[in-house]
């Protein structure tokens, strides 16, 4: 495994943190979800990203002994076109009458579906057929973050759609014509007794490499230097938490709220005039929103110190190119900063004015654009992302110990640290995160709807099985719809502060993107 693959395997391997899953509802006529064309389906996508058909071999779990950097995936190559679909058949669940908040929550609170030996799994939905031949279907697609990101998993579910419903092939075929593109590319695949290898690289190897001495030094610098920026500098560090407490087992929710399509092109509209993409305007919101609702609740909030959220970065821009496979994991993070002061009144006991709360408020999401478009653009975003997936990874590996420690009653000695707060003097400004914060963007940029006319997609929710204590924020646009999910521990966090802040961000979309100034501060 790579560094990033490493880091998200071994904290999974207890309970499958980070599994990763995306969930998309649809309407489509009923004969072209039989399951013999679903299986034949997944198991051609099975054949062209192995990784989803792959293993994992873990070293043994002795944190004495084990080189944690050991483990690896594991490929056996189909013996025959039979032995793909007997797979797909393992790695899939067709069924009937299930609604989608039952699918969520057994995936991101029951029982662990996936693990070393599943490493993906598809499960497809029927529910309110009628007697016109068409059906609503879920369609809910899994995988260990190891293997793929959320990219990964919108090219597949539109080549799912596109194979088994679309206008150039998937609606003219039968199942059986389906099962032979199936034989045709198992052949062409294993038919000769091929052994080459066929798992994708991970992304690092993917990754321009510095060709001297100097620039690898270079990149080793800049790297710290980053790091000494939003650990040291009070400027630069984050010191804004939701409180958070422990009270009973995790318990994960997510919560849709989906804007209509004018609505949805209003917001766009909006940000677009004031030179910003609604990723960043989202950055503001939710920064502004927790000022407000600290003040509103009465508690204290420290302008002193700004807020910190952080993001994913899709590497696939920045990677050499490899036909065989879209199927992996290519991300990179960073931290966009804001301040966490409200405008000031014009008199004492005077509220601010929504003018002036609308001009701060874009002032600071160009300011995430600047904060975002620098880590995109940055010459050095390739080293960058190859040193952070080390440090990720060896952090993990060091917290891995710990874990088979405490599996095996043994005693462990305090855990040196490894990330490069070990390597700089101590500040007082603490580094502390508000959430993670994911914007997919249009993702009707990815869905082909045209070449599937048959099929009306209508909804999209990715889920993630996450830590306790757990709050992330994902935002799209999908079937021309505005989307934002908030999945957090409902038993992780103090006085409903999550609620509290959530109303808050949706208040904002009203005064600031839509035009609806309902409160003043």
């Amino acid at each position: 495994m790579g560094d990033t693959e490493l880091s998200y395997y071994l904290p999974s391997r207890a309970d499958g943190i980070n599994d990763m899953s995306m969930c998309v509802s649809f309407r489509a006529p009923r004969h072209l979800f039989s399951p013999r064309r679903v299986l034949a389906t997944w198991a051609l996508l099975l054949l062209r990203h192995p990784l989803l058909a792959a293993s994992v071999i873990a070293p043994p779990a002795n944190p004495f002994e084990t080189d944690y950097s050991d483990a690896r995936f594991s490929y056996a190559a189909p013996s025959s076109p039979a032995d793909i679909m007997r797979k797909a058949d393992a790695l899939a669940k067709l069924q009937k009458d299930v609604q989608v908040d039952e699918v969520f929550n057994a995936f991101v609170n029951g029982k662990r579906i996936l693990g070393a030996d599943r490493l993906s799994y598809l499960i497809l939905t029927e529910n309110h057929s009628n007697t016109d031949d068409h059906a609503e279907y879920i369609l809910f697609i899994c995988s260990t973050h190891s293997i793929g990101d959320s990219v990964a998993f919108h090219l597949l579910a539109n080549d799912f759609f596109t194979i088994i419903a679309g206008t150039k092939i998937g609606s003219r075929c039968t199942a059986t014509d389906l099962e032979e593109l199936v034989r045709k590319e198992w052949q062409a695949r294993w038919g000769s007794g091929s052994t080459r290898v066929v798992l994708p690289p991970p992304v690092e190897d993917r990754l321009p490499l510095a060709r001297s001495m100097l620039r690898k030094a270079v990149g080793k610098v800049d790297f710290l230097n980053r790091a000494r920026e939003q650990i040291v500098g009070p400027s630069h560090s984050g010191g804004h938490a939701l409180p958070r407490t422990m009270e009973g087992k995790r318990k994960v929710t997510v919560q849709t709220f989906t804007f209509d399509e004018f609505t949805s092109q209003t917001i766009l509209q909006t940000c677009k005039s004031q030179g910003v993409s609604v990723s960043n305007a989202l950055f503001a919101l939710c920064a502004l929103a927790w000022s407000r609702t600290q003040l509103e609740r009465g508690s204290q909030l420290r302008t002193d110190l700004p807020i910190m959220m952080y993001t994913a970065l899709n590497l696939r821009p920045y990677t050499l190119p490899f036909d065989s496979s879209y199927w992996m994991t290519a991300l990179g993070f960073f931290n966009v900063i804001l301040p966490s002061f409200l405008p000031s009144r014009s008199r004492v006991g005077e509220k601010t004015s929504w003018k002036t709360l609308r001009s701060t408020f874009w002032h600071r999401a160009r300011s995430a654009k600047a904060q975002s478009t620098r880590a995109s653009k940055h010459p050095l975003v390739a080293s960058r992302a190859r040193e952070m997936a080390r440090q990720r990874s060896e952090t993990a590996k060091a917290f891995a110990v710990e874990d088979d420690a405490k599996e095996l009653g043994l005693a462990m000695p305090p855990r040196t640290p490894t990330s490069p707060s070990s390597i700089i003097e101590p500040s007082t400004a603490p580094s502390t995160a508000l959430l993670g914060l994911s914007h997919l963007g249009n993702l009707d940029d990815i869905y082909k709807h045209r070449d599937y006319p048959s099929i009306r997609l209508q909804t999209m929710a990715p889920a993630v099985r996450m830590r306790p204590g757990g709050l992330l924020l994902f935002g799209y646009t999908f079937a021309g719809k505005l989307t934002f999910n908030l999945e957090y521990d409902l038993n992780g966090f103090k006085d409903e502060i999550v609620e509290a802040w959530w109303r808050d961000v949706l208040r904002g979309f009203d005064e600031l993107l839509i035009g609806k100034p309902t409160s003043r501060l």
